[in-house]
């Protein structure tokens, strides 16, 4: 679980500092940040996966192209940061297996992950250079007060578990040489790296049992996904062979339910709850199933309407797909991590987005209760600029991000600032961020039809 993110010197993100709840709403007007934010969490993922400029090349392609080193550096005229900085509070899950099948347990449950990177050149080409990374634990009393969104108590003592005296991974910046990374031993002797060298991040690069914490927080970071949903992948249907999980095109849809529905201890439970879900956005779906055709070894997801016909899901608008692929996950006790959304709104009636607010909120952990197998520690971040999403959303789970104008080193540009409601959560816990008035974000509810929205800036009461 991602509780708050601090990101500096990336694209406009100058520096922002964001708290997260279990369900988070990013709203604002087109090209003020949003997507950015989206994809500094994105960057933090992919370094889990790939070496660092590998992670570069995967970020969001620009004009068909992947994007330049020095792109992803703040840059205003003739300056440009000088480095860029990623710094995650985290809460993971302590038991953990690495890829080896070696199982191990974090010593703590809540960290702070910092990583920096500058541009360097070899041979005339650019690159990013690790310039520091650390993973601090952060101890239960700070932990139980900086987690700012309301939770009960049995969810806190659920998710905020373990102690540690001593850091796991430190950077000492003037070392002999260049910066130098430490892993410091947890059971055992450590290792030092040589960050400029690196082509990887500790983190991404030494996820064993060896080290449980490090892989513990990798496990976690390797579980944030960015939905990038494509109608072609939803539609089709999938292979024995296909994964039995959705990946973040939407695709493996039929073989989710099907490994969902071999797991139920009532029989056709997922798909009546999958049914019941659509019927909320369409009113003639009567019933769902998976078709299993051993002929030409695919899984079929059709649907039922009122006409009594089983027809494929793929006649289904990409909508109604995107809904029913949000539906699954809310369904799949092994989803967990971080779900990035951006534009929910997309293909959905304005009389449903109450129906997909709904369904963000399910399928986020509820922290009114501990975290287990039927409530998994999940969170939900989207983006929008959908007066109707935040009309839907409220204060306690809402963010907007605004531009301001800056100055550095003489140089004039435009930068994502962050607004949070007055009398939030987020409100009381962010001091140095900037207030949202009703008015100020009334003025951005545009008038639908004869109605004008107005959102109300009360929110409940804080849980223990």
């Amino acid at each position: 679980m991602l509780t708050r993110l601090r990101v500096q010197g990336f694209k406009n993100l100058v520096d922002l500092d964001v708290r997260f709840g279990s369900f988070t709403c990013i709203a604002g007007r087109n090209a003020v940040g949003k997507s950015n934010l989206f994809d500094a969490i994105r960057f933090l993922h992919l370094l889990t996966q790939h070496p660092i400029m590998e992670a570069v090349k995967q970020l969001r392609e620009t004009k068909g192209r992947a994007p330049e080193p020095r792109s992803l550096f703040t840059a205003f005229g003739s300056f440009r940061a000088p480095e860029m900085r990623f710094t995650a509070e985290i809460v993971i899950g302590r038991e953990v297996q690495d890829d080896f099948g070696v199982k191990a347990k974090a010593a703590i449950s809540t960290l702070r992950y910092t990583v920096a990177f500058r541009l360097a050149a070899d041979d005339g080409f650019e690159r990013l250079e690790l310039a520091e990374e650390s993973l601090l634990p952060i101890k239960q009393d700070e932990a139980r007060r900086d987690l700012g969104f309301p939770a009960n108590k049995a969810f806190k003592d659920s998710v905020i578990q373990g102690r540690r005296v001593g850091d796991f991974v430190s950077t000492d910046r003037e070392a002999e040489g260049g910066p130098q990374i430490k892993v410091h031993q947890e059971g055992h002797g450590g290792r030092t790296v040589p960050a400029p060298k690196s082509s990887r991040t500790v983190l991404g690069g030494m996820a064993s049992g060896d080290f449980p914490t490090i892989l513990a927080a990798h496990r976690e970071m390797e579980a944030w996904n960015t939905l990038l949903l494509e109608p072609s992948a939803m539609r089709a249907p999938s292979f024995y062979s296909d994964s039995r999980f959705i990946d973040a095109r939407g695709a493996n849809l039929p073989a989710a339910i099907q490994r969902l529905r071999q797991g139920e201890a009532r029989p056709d439970r997922i798909n009546a709850e999958l049914a019941n879900r659509l019927s909320f956005l369409i009113d003639d779906i009567h019933a769902l199933r998976v078709k299993d055709d051993p002929r030409t070894e695919t899984l079929t997801l059709e649907i039922r309407g009122r006409d009594g016909v089983f027809h494929p899901a793929s006649s289904l608008s990409d909508g109604t797909l995107r809904f029913l692929v949000l539906a699954a996950l809310a369904q799949d006790p092994e989803a967990r991590g971080v779900l990035c959304l951006e534009e929910p709104e997309n293909g959905i009636h304005p009389e449903r987005i109450p129906a997909m607010v709904r369904l963000l909120r399910d399928i986020a952990v509820d922290p009114e209760y501990p975290v287990g197998e039927d409530n998994p520690l999940r969170q939900v971040v989207v983006n929008t600029h959908s007066p109707l999403i935040v009309k839907n959303v409220g204060p306690r789970d809402l963010i907007y991000i605004d531009e301001q104008r800056v100055n550095l080193g003489g140089n004039h540009g435009t930068a994502a600032m962050l607004r949070v409601p007055e009398r939030s959560w987020r409100g009381r816990s962010q001091a140095t961020s900037l207030r949202l008035g009703a008015g100020q974000l009334n003025a951005y509810l545009a008038e639908v039809g004869n109605e004008q929205l107005w959102l109300d800036f009360e929110e409940r009461p804080e849980r223990n």
